[in-house]
């Protein structure tokens, strides 16, 4: 099929659609829907230009910016397929995405580059969602087409309550799958977005959604104390504020986000391999608030066609995602004999332990943190989510290979490590608590602001 004659996908005539009822805003400048919509049409034009085939594999690293979301209504309207890389993700880790990718076409700040290479056979159009590298692995992608995404908007525009009086905030990088899927979501529904890639907005949230007037904010849960401490005398007013991926959300976070003000909490889960989230919860301030483990409910495991099940595994009880708009596998990388993997064409098992309480469903964190000292099991995992309600800090705990078992602990301010182990004693069994105790000003992380489990381990054996 030739540029000229080429049939826009449904996403296309979707986002076409709804255009004059939106625009898009950064810090630096603001396009209602018909600019952007022209903007991604010229940028389709160069990229097909530039590419060697008509539906080409197009890599960005830009800035979380109205540049990347043009280039993302470009990679709809053009039916490439399009994966987003960080700039400010280490250079190593760019440099082994591009060359797993192999993509025909790089754009970045200083334009559009051909790039040669072996081509990435029978790829059907949507977009790369790159595993966040937090274990350490080699780079794999899991492929979203844009006729799955476009199946799934009115139940994720559904679950998040968007419609075209809503204003999306995103401060999460698109080389992130669900700051990927909920900017489609937005896109989709006509709403206003706000995006930010500035440290100092990323820092004090409830300021970025004053300043925007957005209504609508993914908040993961390990950034809800930067939202607390900014103690504004008004909390937001209309606010929504969620996670997702297998995070967890305590009970305590969701108090101190109703605490600040915020009215409505929606709660999602799902994966990379799932096309956005599965299941969500809606949580209304003063309502109840259904936990299990100290976490909060992530609903009943229905999201339109999408289904959240748990499956008994040696593992053990572990969430399982079936659809028939699920990807269909890895692009490259990604050893089947780990979770997450499929097996079955429509379905996914993700490797995050569950449990259901009568109609509600609860993601308890990722399987396979599991050790075995002294003759008993310790659930890292579970270490830590302990730590956190104890101490209210952000922890990792390793097993070295010396057999001690060490953690780190995000301190502002070191504490004696006799206090720390009176605090902690009264949370966890004797034979979990730590050997010791390590204060570092910050857990190392990866841009995307996941915890980074093997720089961590590496640290913790020195």
């Amino acid at each position: 099929m030739t540029s000229g004659t080429r049939a826009v996908n449904a996403l296309g005539d979707l986002l076409r659609s709804v255009s004059a009822q939106a625009r898009v805003t950064d810090r630096r400048s603001t396009l209602a829907g018909p600019a952007l919509i022209a903007a991604a049409d010229e940028t389709a034009r160069l990229v097909r230009a530039t590419a060697r085939r008509d539906r080409p594999v197009l890599a960005t690293v830009l800035p979380l910016s109205t540049d990347a979301l043009v280039v993302l209504v470009a990679a709809v309207l053009g039916d490439f397929t399009l994966c987003c890389l960080d700039p400010a993700a280490p250079a190593g880790r760019r440099a082994a995405v591009l060359d797993a990718l192999s993509p025909d076409v790089v754009l970045d700040s200083h334009g559009v580059h051909p790039r040669p290479g072996p081509e990435v056979a029978g790829v059907e159009p949507g977009y790369v969602a790159m595993s966040s590298g937090s274990t350490g692995g080699a780079p794999k992608g899991v492929l979203s087409s844009w006729s799955n995404i476009v199946a799934f908007l009115p139940h994720g525009a559904a679950a998040l309550e968007l419609d075209e009086g809503a204003v999306w905030g995103e401060l999460s990088h698109l080389s992130y799958d669900l700051a990927m899927t909920n900017l489609l979501i937005a896109l989709g529904a006509g709403c206003d977005i706000a995006v930010s890639s500035a440290l100092s907005d990323r820092l004090r949230p409830v300021a970025f959604t004053e300043r925007t007037g957005a209504t609508h904010l993914r908040l993961a849960p390990r950034f809800i104390d930067l939202a607390v401490n900014e103690r504004r005398a008004a909390g937001p007013r209309s606010l929504r504020v969620w996670g997702s991926g297998g995070d967890r959300l305590p009970v305590g976070g969701a108090k101190r986000l109703f605490d600040l003000g915020v009215p409505t909490l929606v709660n999602t889960y799902g994966t990379s391999e799932t096309i956005g989230f599965a299941s969500a919860a809606r949580v209304i301030a003063g309502g109840s608030l259904p936990s299990a483990h100290g976490t909060v409910t992530i609903g009943a495991g229905t999201l339109g066609p999408w289904r959240t099940r748990i499956r008994e595994y040696p593992e053990g009880a572990l969430l399982v995602i079936e659809s028939p708009h699920l990807p269909t596998g890895y692009l490259f990388g990604g050893s089947q004999d780990h979770f997450p993997h499929w097996a079955a064409p429509h379905r996914v098992e993700t490797g995050d332990v569950g449990v259901r309480c009568g109609q509600d469903l609860f993601c308890l964190g990722r399987a396979g943190r599991r050790v075995k000292r002294s003759a008993s099991f310790i659930d890292l995992d579970e270490v830590d989510a302990s730590l956190a309600e104890a101490l209210g800090v952000a922890s990792f705990t390793a097993l070295t290979r010396s057999g001690s078992l060490v953690t780190l602990l995000e301190l502002a301010k070191a504490e004696p490590e006799a206090r720390l182990r009176e605090r902690v004693s009264k949370v966890l069994r004797p034979d979990t608590v730590p050997d010791t105790f390590v204060a570092v000003p910050q857990l190392p992380r990866l841009g995307n602001g996941k915890l980074d489990h093997a720089e961590a381990q590496r640290l913790a054996e020195r």
